[in-house]
């Protein structure tokens, strides 16, 4: 009797084991699946987050790249047509350099800025070296101004009110400056069939 009573218990142990044991297995197969599913959860996040950054660094790169190659572009249509107005500025000082066809010019210069500065004396200032024309051309047109010369005038030149007040610069540079800002779109389509680029039609005169 007692020795069936022990083998009943020890069969009761074995089975109690047994159902523990394998609770204790499906519980850590659970633990395992779940973390298997954490690593491969995180793996992907990883996965999609270098992707994301990859795609961003290749936008951001071809953005960059879009935008310095625009930048050249307009830096060369700029160039060009400064160099064209350049071209331009150099044949008119070639031609100022012919004596005849500076007082020629300085006379014309003259009467517009007159025509434009009104009634009133005035001073007529020129180069140090337009003085003697400059008096010669004031004579012409019958006015009476006082004629100076300054090295601040060049190729041309600047008409000045007795009361200060009034000026009228009329000049190969004011003139190719007022050019520019007129002709540069239509050089721009000549050139490119185009509108000027933001570049050049901000560029400073001078």
């Amino acid at each position: 009797m007692g020795s069936e009573l022990i083998h009943l218990l020890e069969q009761e142990a074995r089975t109690e084991v047994d159902r523990v044991l394998a609770e204790a297995r499906a519980r850590a197969e659970e633990i395992v699946a779940a973390a298997r599913r954490e690593a491969d959860e995180i793996r992907a996040a990883a996965r999609r987050r270098a992707e994301d950054h990859r795609l961003q660094a290749r936008t951001r790169a071809t953005s960059t790249a879009r935008l310095r190659a625009a930048a050249l572009v307009l830096a060369a249509k700029d160039e060009a047509i400064r160099q064209v107005f350049d071209g331009v500025e150099d044949a008119v000082r070639a031609a100022m350099r012919d004596p005849a066809r500076r007082r020629a010019v300085l006379q014309s210069f003259l009467r517009e800025a007159v025509a434009t500065l009104g009634e009133g004396r005035f001073a007529v200032e020129v180069a140090p070296e337009d003085v003697a024309s400059a008096r010669e051309a004031v004579r012409d047109l019958g006015v009476e101004a006082e004629v100076r010369g300054t090295p601040q005038v060049q190729d041309g030149v600047r008409l000045v009110s007795a009361d200060g007040r009034s000026v009228v610069e009329n000049t190969v540079s004011s003139r190719l400056a007022r050019a520019r800002r007129e002709l540069v779109s239509e050089v721009a389509a000549v050139l490119w069939g185009a509108q000027v680029p933001a570049a050049a039609q901000g560029r400073p005169d001078g």
